[in-house]
């Protein structure tokens, strides 16, 4: 019995980070294009994880939700932040440091 219950743990943490490395990917990708669009430099090319909890979807049904990090710039002067909030895999908003236009 046991065996099972740590069967099934395990790869329901598997599960979890799989699926959070793409979920990661789209958020990636996600400000990498805003950054183009506002043309600031995304970097580190990467994002880092905030914070995750349970939020609803537009149907009603439970989703998670997850935050991200990244940095980005204006000049290659100062370093800002931004965040890309994701409710299942879908981008839901992106938020943005007030930056000076370089």
């Amino acid at each position: 019995m046991e065996d099972g219950v740590t069967l099934l743990l395990i790869l329901a943490l598997l599960w979890f980070w799989w699926d959070s490395r793409g979920v990661a990917e789209i958020a990636i990708q996600a400000a990498r294009r805003k950054c183009e669009l506002a043309e600031l430099t995304f970097l580190n090319d990467t994002v880092g994880w905030k914070k995750i909890r349970l939020q609803r979807n537009r149907q009603g049904r439970m989703q998670l939700q997850r935050t991200y990090f990244f940095e980005f710039a204006s000049d290659m002067a100062e370093r800002y932040k931004g965040e890309v909030l994701m409710l299942g895999k879908q981008v839901t908003n992106i938020k943005m440091d007030v930056h000076r236009v370089g």
